[in-house]
C-alpha cells in the first residue's frame, strides 16, 4: 500500500474530508488529492502534518518519499530532507512593533483565507538604517512558522552591509534549491533556470521566505516562488517600488519607535527599576537616540556595562552631535556602530545624490522642501525635488508630508560629519549662504506685501538662489506660517555661526508677520537674537533697527518698562550720530502707541510732530500714513476732535491705491470714533463696518476685537441694543483670544440692564 493510499484509508476512518485535511495541514485540496492518487509522493514534513491533523501516530503512514519528477529542467530530486527552518535566532530583546505585527498577521490571515489562488504574497518591510527592520522579520516569522509545515527559507541579501558587494541571486538560489533537496550536482548554471527550479519546487509546498537587506527589486524578483501557498517577506533600506507596482508586494514601512515605547524598550533592557528611577533621563536618553531602536540598544548596552552610571550621565556624553555616533558604537562589533550602519546606505549612493545628502543635513531646521533644498545644493527645485525623492526612497530622508522632507537626528549627525569632511570650508559656507539668503528674500518680500511701502531689507539674491514669488497676501502669510519653525532655527544658527547680517535683517523682515498673526513669543525671542547679533555687525543700522524691533516686540507682549528702555534707546542712537530717520520714526511710533495705552496722550504727540517730518522728508509714504493715523489717534485722545478728523482724513487719501489694508482699517476705526464721538452716527457705522471689513481681510484680530467695540457703542447710541450686545459679546470673544486687557470693561456692558444705559448720541468712549 502506497503513502497516498494510507492516507486516504486513515483519512476516511476519521471522518475528516479532503477539504478538512487541508485546512488543519494548511496544505492546498488539489495537492493532497494528487497525492492520495498517487500523482505526487509523500513528503515526511506532510505525514508530520497528517498525523498531527488526524491525532494518529506518524508511523501509521509507513514509508514516505520516492522520486520526483523534475518537469522542469529533466533532473531528479532525491528524497526530500528534513524541512529546513533557516531562521537565525529571535532577538532577545524586541522593540514591541505591536502595530507593524498586527498588520502583517492581518495579512497572513488573508492569505490563508485564499490559499490555492493566485501567486504568492509578497511583503516589504522598509526602513533607515538601525529601525528595527530584521528584528521584526525574524521575530515574526518565528511567530509563524508553524503556518509553514515545508519550512522558511532565510537568505541575508547583504543589500547594504559591510560584507561588500550585494549577494547575486544565483548564489542565494543554490542555497535555497540545496536546502529543498535539490541534488547538487543537478543545479542548473543559469539565474533563469535556477529561479525556475525553485518555482517547481515550491509549486505544491506552504514556505516562507524571508529576504533580509535587500538591495533592489532585480535582486529580489529571481527568489519569487510561483506557489501560492509561500509568502516572502523583504526587507529594505529602500522602498521597492518596483516589488509594490510590478509584483503587488504590500508595504510595512518601519519609523523610529514612539516615545512611550522606545522607553520600555529601555526599561526591557536595563531593567524597570533603573529607568524608573531617573524618568527625566530615561526620556532624555531616548530622545538623544532619536527613538532609534539599534542607538537604543547600544546605549543601554553602554550603560549596563556601568551600572553605577547615572542615566543622566549617559545624556551627557551623547548631547554634543560630535560625540553622539563614536559614543553609539558597540565596543566589540563594528557592524553595531551606527555610523557603519549609516554608511552603507551612504556608499550606495551615487556622486549628486550624495552630495546632497551631505550638504542637505546643514539646513539648521527641521523641515525640507524642494525649494529650500534647491537653495543649500545651488539647482532647480525640480532637480532638487528629484534628489529628496531619491533619498527618501532609501531611508536617508524621512517623509514629514508631501513635498516635506526631514532628516533623523542620528542620521543628520552622520551627514554633518561626512560633509566636514568631503566638502570644502567654502562650499559649506556657500551652501548656507544661499539658504539664508532664500529665507531672507522669502521674508522681505512677504513683509512688503503686508507693509507695502516699508523699507526692503534684502538686496538682489544670490547666484543659485530662486527668491519665493507671492501673489497675494494670503500665499505670503501661509508661506511665513509653513516655514516659520525653520525660520527661527536658521535665525538662532546664524547668530551662533556668527553671520550677524542673517541674524538680525530675518527678524526684521519678519517684523509684519509677527505682529500681524501675534506671534509674541517667537517675535520677543527673534528680537533678542537680533539685537545681540547686531552688536557684532558692521552695519551701523543693525543696532538701532533691532532694538527698534525689540522694543516693539516688548510693547505687544505687554511688557511695557522693558518696551520703553529700549526705544528710547534706539532714539538715543539716532540722536547721537547713528543717523537712521527710518528707524527713527518706527521708533517715536511704537513709543507713542505705548504712551496712548498708558494714557499719556500728550507724550505721544510730542513724539509724532517729528516723526512726521521724519516720514515726509525721507519720502516714504508708508511711514507717512502710519504716523497721520497714529497722531489722529492721539489727537482723538486728548480731545482734538477736528484736528484728529483733519489728520486721519488725510491718512487715508495717502492709501489711495494701496494695499496696505491694516494701516487703513486703523485710521477708519479711530475716524469712526471721531464721527461717534460728534453724533454722526450714520457716518460712525460705515466707517467701522469698513475698518471691521479690512481687518478681517488682513487677519489683524486685536483690531477686530477693537472695532467691534466700537460698532457697539454706536449701535448702542443708535438705541440699537440687542445689535450692541451681539457686537460686544463678539468683540469679549476676540479680546480674550488676543489678551486685550479691554476685555474686562465689556462684562459690564454686557449686563442686560447696562445695554440701555450705554453711551448715547454724541458720547466721547475714547479707545
Amino acid at each position: 500500500m502506497t503513502f497516498g493510499e494510507r492516507l486516504r484509508r486513515l483519512r476516511e476512518e476519521h471522518g475528516v474530508s479532503l477539504a478538512g485535511l487541508a485546512r488543519a495541514t494548511n496544505y492546498s485540496k488539489s495537492y493532497l488529492s494528487r497525492v492520495e492518487t498517487g500523482r505526487r509522493h509523500g513528503t515526511p514534513a506532510l505525514a508530520a502534518a497528517c498525523a498531527r491533523a488526524l491525532g494518529v501516530d506518524v508511523a501509521l503512514f509507513g514509508p514516505v518519499g520516492g522520486p520526483t519528477p523534475d518537469s522542469t529542467a529533466g533532473n531528479t530530486v532525491a528524497t526530500p530532507p528534513p524541512v529546513p527552518v533557516q531562521l537565525p535566532p529571535a532577538p532577545g530583546v524586541f522593540a514591541g512593533r505591536g502595530a507593524a505585527v498586527a498588520e502583517l498577521d492581518s495579512a497572513l490571515s488573508a492569505a490563508r483565507a485564499r490559499w490555492g489562488e493566485g501567486g504568492p504574497r509578497v511583503w516589504v518591510i522598509d526602513g533607515m538604517g538601525g529601525v528595527g527592520k530584521t528584528a521584526l522579520a525574524v521575530r515574526w516569522a518565528h511567530r509563524v512558522r508553524d503556518r509553514f509545515p515545508d519550512g522558511v527559507l532565510f537568505s541575508d541579501l547583504a543589500g547594504h552591509g559591510s560584507s561588500g558587494a550585494p549577494r547575486e541571486p544565483g548564489e542565494v538560489l543554490d542555497s535555497f534549491l540545496r536546502a529543498l533537496g535539490a541534488d547538487a550536482g543537478a543545479i542548473p548554471p543559469q539565474v533563469a533556470d535556477r529561479s525556475a527550479l525553485l518555482r517547481t519546487l515550491l509549486a505544491e509546498r506552504r514556505v516562507l521566505l524571508v529576504l533580509d537587506n535587500a538591495a533592489a527589486p532585480a535582486q529580489v524578483r529571481p527568489l519569487l516562488p510561483g506557489a501560492p501557498g509561500c509568502v516572502v517577506l523583504v526587507t529594505s533600506r529602500t522602498r521597492m517600488a518596483g516589488l509594490v507596482v510590478r509584483d503587488g508586494a504590500r508595504r510595512v514601512t518601519l519609523a523610529p519607535l514612539p516615545q512611550g515605547r522606545a522607553v520600555e524598550l529601555l526599561r526591557r533592557t536595563l531593567g524597570a527599576e533603573r529607568v524608573d528611577a531617573e524618568p527625566a533621563a530615561a526620556e532624555e536618553l531616548v530622545r538623544l537616540c532619536g527613538r532609534l531602536p539599534l542607538a537604543l540598544l547600544v546605549a543601554a548596552e553602554r550603560a549596563a556595562g556601568r551600572p553605577g552610571l547615572a542615566l543622566a550621565r549617559v545624556n551627557e556624553e551623547l548631547r554634543s552631535g560630535r560625540n553622539r555616533l563614536r559614543v553609539l558604537a558597540a565596543a566589540d562589533d563594528g557592524d553595531s556602530a551606527l555610523r557603519v550602519v549609516f554608511s552603507w546606505s551612504y556608499r550606495a549612493l551615487a556622486p549628486e545624490p550624495a552630495r546632497a545628502f551631505r550638504l542637505l543635513a546643514l539646513h539648521p531646521g527641521a523641515a525640507l522642501t524642494g525649494a529650500t533644498a534647491a537653495a543649500l545644493l545651488g539647482t532647480t527645485a525640480g532637480n532638487a525635488r528629484e534628489l529628496l525623492d531619491l533619498l527618501a526612497d532609501v531611508h536617508l530622508l524621512e517623509v514629514e508630508a508631501p513635498e516635506r522632507f526631514r532628516f533623523h537626528s542620528l542620521l543628520q549627525v552622520y551627514a554633518r560629519e561626512l560633509a566636514e569632511t568631503q566638502d570644502s570650508p567654502r562650499d559649506r559656507a556657500a551652501a548656507l549662504d544661499r539658504l539664508f539668503d532664500w529665507y531672507r528674500q522669502g521674508a522681505d518680500a512677504a513683509g512688503r506685501l503686508l507693509e507695502p511701502g516699508g523699507r526692503p531689507v534684502a538686496g538682489a539674491s544670490l547666484p543659485g538662489v530662486r527668491p519665493p514669488v507671492f501673489a497675494s497676501v494670503e500665499e505670503a502669510v501661509a508661506w511665513c506660517e509653513a516655514h516659520l519653525a525653520d525660520l527661527l532655527s536658521v535665525i538662532r544658527y546664524a547668530a551662533l555661526a556668527g553671520r550677524p547680517p542673517a541674524a538680525w535683517q530675518l527678524p526684521f523682515a519678519l517684523w509684519s508677520f509677527f505682529h500681524l498673526r501675534h506671534h509674541r513669543a517667537q517675535w520677543l525671542n527673534a528680537a533678542r537674537i537680533a539685537v545681540a547679533a547686531a552688536a557684532d555687525s558692521a552695519d551701523p543700522r543693525a543696532l538701532t533697527v533691532s532694538l527698534v524691533l525689540l522694543g516693539t516686540a516688548q510693547l505687544h507682549a505687554g511688557r511695557q518698562t522693558e518696551a520703553e528702555i529700549h526705544l528710547r534707546r534706539a532714539l538715543e542712537r539716532c540722536a547721537g550720530g547713528a543717523a537712521d530717520p527710518e528707524s527713527e520714526c518706527a521708533a517715536r511710533n511704537s513709543l507713542a502707541e505705548l504712551m496712548l495705552r498708558q494714557g499719556r496722550s500728550a507724550e505721544a504727540l510730542e513724539l509724532l510732530d517729528p516723526a512726521l517730518a521724519l516720514g515726509r522728508a525721507i519720502g516714504y509714504r508708508w511711514v507717512e500714513r502710519v504716523t497721520l493715523t497714529n497722531l489722529g489717534e492721539a489727537s482723538l485722545r486728548v480731545g482734538r476732535l477736528a484736528e484728529a478728523e483733519r489728520l486721519l482724513l488725510e491718512a487715508l487719501s495717502l492709501r489711495a491705491g494701496s494695499a496696505d489694508g491694516r494701516t487703513e482699517g486703523l485710521a477708519l476705526l479711530h475716524l469712526g470714533t471721531v464721527h461717534r464721538a460728534l453724533g454722526r452716527l450714520p457716518q460712525a457705522v460705515g466707517c467701522l463696518r469698513r475698518s471691521l471689513e479690512l481687518h478681517r481681510a488682513a487677519g489683524n484680530r486685536w483690531a477686530q476685537g477693537r472695532t467691534l467695540e466700537q460698532l457697539g457703542h454706536a449701535f448702542a447710541a443708535l438705541e440699537r441694543g440687542a445689535d450692541a450686545a451681539a457686537l460686544w459679546q463678539q468683540a469679549r470673544e476676540v479680546m480674550a483670544e488676543t489678551g486685550d486687557p479691554r476685555r474686562t470693561g465689556l462684562d459690564a456692558l454686557l449686563r442686560p440692564a447696562a445695554v440701555g444705559r450705554a453711551p448715547g448720541r454724541g458720547a466721547t468712549r475714547r479707545g
